[in-house]
């Protein structure tokens, strides 16, 4: 899972254009939020998108989404899980 914590955070960073380091970024750290890295829909729909080219995994509905887009290591562990 490491590797994909890894990958994912330099996804966020990269895709997302965020103005932080990947280093900053940790497993628990909130997507949305206080104290998040503050992204919003759009974001997740890049995200989406990002996920299923780098990783060959899709989230279909909503409720998924709501569940896996809480946090980096919720995503890293939902794309470990589904690859």
């Amino acid at each position: 899972m490491h590797d994909t914590i890894q990958k994912l955070k330099e996804l966020l960073v990269t895709k997302l254009k965020l103005k932080i380091g990947v280093d900053q970024i940790k497993e628990d750290t909130l997507l949305f939020g206080s104290n998040s890295l503050g992204l919003d829909s759009i974001d997740v729909l890049e995200l989406i998108i990002a996920i299923k080219k780098e990783f060959g995994v899709e989230i279909m509905d909503r409720e998924t989404s709501e569940q896996v887009f809480t946090s980096v290591g919720a995503i890293a562990r939902y794309i470990d899980k589904n690859k």
